[in-house]
């Protein structure tokens, strides 16, 4: 059977342990990842995630499962490899990413992009998922709230039958996933004015493209 590399991209913190969760639990399809000991080891989390540690020189090697290599990534593109691409609001993003670093930066850099991933609309310029060749493009916040139309799509992209239309609550999943799946919060509570006004200079347009509305008081 030929084997297809496809990545699973995001900006971090976008919903891509989230994609990787779905695609084990309704798929029963495993995924690596660029990153080594991703999950630091933690072997609980690896196997509800259905994550496979691959060297970086096997990412092109390994078995994969169905004929797919499935590999996340939050790194910008090199080549025209096909990607399911996440996108999750700019905001919440940031937010989420600010924390999951510990506020080891300001949130102000993080919404700049002064850090090693770069500011959320730069890396979906970068992707392009809406145009991409052999990109699918899936909404986080679709991913949470209709989960049948997304496995559909999934589905119709991988050309594998969905084997299950559940995965385990929320916050279930945040007993065990330590720092990687917090518990449902609002965005809202960690970003102040002067903040909002920062993202949309930066993010504006992106939102905007990407369907989200980027005023402070909209989600």
């Amino acid at each position: 059977m030929q084997k297809r590399l496809i990545m699973l991209a995001s900006y971090p913190r976008s919903g891509n342990t989230y994609l990787r969760t779905i695609l084990w639990h309704c798929f029963k399809l495993p995924s690596a990842s660029v990153y080594q000991q991703d999950l630091l080891g933690a072997k609980s989390l690896e196997k509800y995630v259905g994550h496979v540690e691959v060297a970086p020189g096997e990412l092109r090697n390994w078995p994969g499962k169905k004929g797919i290599q499935a590999v996340k990534t939050h790194k910008y593109p090199v080549d025209d490899t096909p990607a399911i691409y996440v996108v999750r609001d700019g905001r919440a993003a940031s937010v989420s990413l600010w924390e999951f670093i510990n506020r080891k930066v300001s949130l102000d850099e993080v919404i700049a992009g002064d850090h090693l991933y770069g500011a959320w609309s730069n890396h979906l310029s970068a992707w392009r998922p809406w145009e991409r060749p052999g990109t699918l493009l899936l909404r986080y916040e679709d991913m949470i709230a209709t989960l049948p139309f997304v496995l559909e799509a999934l589905s119709r992209y991988l050309g594998l039958k969905i084997l299950s239309s559940k995965v385990p609550a929320r916050d279930q999943v945040a007993e065990i996933a330590l720092i990687w799946v917090r518990r449902q919060t609002d965005w809202r509570e960690s970003i102040n004015e002067r903040q909002l006004d920062l993202f949309e200079k930066i993010n504006g347009a992106m939102m905007h493209k990407m369907g989200y509305v980027s005023s402070a008081g909209s989600a």
